[in-house]
């Protein structure tokens, strides 16, 4: 069967001229193999992928760049399309299809001798609504996406870029019906002919009509509605009357998405998030909740404040305003209100396991008079200790040290990827807590517990 690896190259150069590629980075980052069917049935070519830049511009075009490569002793022909479509995606919308159109002076057919390369590309302005991280993926092609951080540069700088296609249901149906040219590129999961093209692979969930309100709310929470705090439920034993199983939900907004990633302004990192965590008797008579507190916090969060020394690798910093309470009345009220700043230091490599330590440091700006004495038994700092990877397991520490010698707590959290456990197929983590101390909850602040619980989280 002909061979054939499939990929592109994602840029955001400002030249117009042709695409110089080095070719040896070129061809040991080559992702995907299937067959090609070119001009000739007795031709192959191979197409094959580059990285794509980290960074890229909203006044410079998105450019898409192929690379035939003659693999058979007696040459290949191979037929180029007009036209390629990608889809583009931001935080949580729905991916988007964009149309890219082939360089004017692009072959529309190429012959190529063994081992000679071409490389075609393909451009279009980046989307009005593209910004951020934006995730770049080829429907069709068995590899794996990849992320472009996208700096928008003000309206002026792009007045005279060509507007975006509009994102109609009819530029929607184009995106993915087959095209009159043929494409010499399909996924690993069967060959493609010539009368196919790579966005007739793209699956019919990928694109939704007009009339549909998804796009529209994803297009408002993309980049902006994302997880705070780790969001898992846990069920176990423990030293209390009742084994109580903990849950917790944490999510964040954030106000405004930056022309620039990189601001630091105040309004362009300004969040506001909502934490739940709550203690359930799950197996009492009644299956009642023991407590929960309710946390609405509004922060200013940087991931990166851009500074640097030898002895770490990232430094972020958030800092902000926290309620927190258990929405009762009378005797079992509880309440408090803080004012907080928490440093976040990364030590190690970011994409395999690394330390991260996260010291909350925090004044009481106001507490309810049922739980007066609660620094007691919270202290004024939550020592946050993790080390694990990204892809990997993580091991997560939580201390306090009250203001009494003899008070404080432990909180343990380990989690491992399913998809290391079942297969890729699944998502979240298992999830193993141990906590020791005071103050789990609100309600009981100032007894002594211990637990240890095993669940699933969503996030960590």
């Amino acid at each position: 069967m002909a061979s054939r690896m499939a990929s592109c190259r994602i840029s955001a150069s400002r030249s117009e001229q042709g695409v110089r590629l080095p070719w040896a980075r070129l061809a040991c980052l080559t992702l995907a193999v299937a067959t090609l069917a070119g001009y000739m049935p007795a031709s192959r070519a191979a197409v094959s992928i580059m990285r794509p830049p980290r960074e890229a511009r909203s006044d410079e075009p998105l450019v898409v760049t192929i690379v035939y490569t003659g693999d058979t002793p007696t040459g290949t022909s191979v037929d180029v399309p007009r036209t390629l479509s990608i889809t583009l995606t931001n935080g949580e919308q729905l991916p988007r299809a964009v149309l890219l159109t082939r360089d004017s002076g692009a072959p529309e057919h190429v012959r190529l001798a063994a081992g000679e390369m071409k490389a075609v590309s393909y451009r279009a302005p980046w989307p009005e609504w593209a910004r951020g991280a934006v995730r770049v993926d080829v429907p069709g092609v068995d590899v794996s996406p990849s992320v472009v951080l996208l700096t928008r540069k003000p309206r002026e700088a792009t007045a005279n870029a060509p507007a975006p296609a509009p994102a109609t249901a009819a530029a929607a149906a184009a995106a993915v019906a087959p095209a009159s040219t043929p494409l010499a590129i399909g996924s690993a999961e069967g060959p493609m002919t010539g009368n196919e093209s790579l966005a007739a692979q793209m699956p019919p969930s990928t694109v939704k009509p007009s009339n549909s309100l998804v796009p529209e709310l994803g297009t408002f929470l993309a980049g902006r509605l994302s997880f705070y705090q780790p969001n898992y439920f846990a069920d176990g034993w423990s030293s209390s009357d009742a084994d109580l199983a903990r849950f917790q939900i944490s999510i964040k907004f954030r106000f405004v998405l930056p022309d620039d990633p990189r601001s630091r302004g105040f309004l362009d990192n300004l969040y506001f998030a909502y934490t739940q965590t709550s203690l359930w008797d799950i197996r009492g008579d009644e299956s009642p909740f023991h407590d929960t507190s309710y946390m609405p916090a509004l922060f200013y969060y940087l991931e990166d404040t851009g500074w640097r020394t030898s002895w770490f690798t990232r430094m972020g910093i958030e800092s902000g305003y926290e309620h927190e309470s258990n929405g009762t009345a009378g005797p079992g009220s509880r309440g408090v209100d803080i004012i907080y700043v928490k440093p976040i230091w990364d030590f190690g490599d970011l994409n395999a396991n690394h330390l991260t330590i996260e010291p909350k440091i925090y004044a009481y700006e106001h507490i309810q008079e049922s739980n007066g004495d609660i620094a007691h038994y919270r202290g004024y700092v939550d020592l946050l200790f993790k080390y694990g990877s990204p892809d990997g397991w993580q091991l997560a520490t939580t201390l306090r040290k009250g203001t009494r010698s003899t008070y404080g707590s432990v909180d343990v959290q380990f989690t491992y990827p399913l998809a290391k456990l079942f297969g890729n197929a699944w998502g979240g983590y298992l999830f193993l807590n141990y906590f020791n101390g005071y103050a789990e909850d609100l309600l009981d602040y100032n007894q002594h517990r211990w637990a240890a619980r095993i669940g699933f989280a969503v996030s960590r």
